[in-house]
């Protein structure tokens, strides 16, 4: 299996929830504080991702109902 490219939210999220909360000193606390911020915005892109993907099913419609649709029928 290929490796991730890529780290995901979560791994991101975790690495810097363990600078926030060093108690070694081995972290400023200006490295802590740019760690707090940098959390909060991916936090805030992962929240604004699920409502992204929620409002693209149908406007007024929630998205566990069209989970429970058939796929579309092809009309050629």
């Amino acid at each position: 299996m290929a490796k991730k490219k890529f780290l995901s939210i979560e791994e991101k999220r975790s690495w810097l929830a363990g600078i926030f909360r060093d108690t070694s000193g081995e972290y400023s606390q200006a490295d802590k504080f740019k760690a707090m911020i940098e959390d909060t915005r991916l936090a805030m892109l992962a929240e604004e991702a699920e409502k992204g993907a929620q409002s693209i099913a149908m406007p007024g419609m929630p998205a566990e109902l069209l989970a429970h649709l058939p796929p579309p029928l092809n009309s050629d």
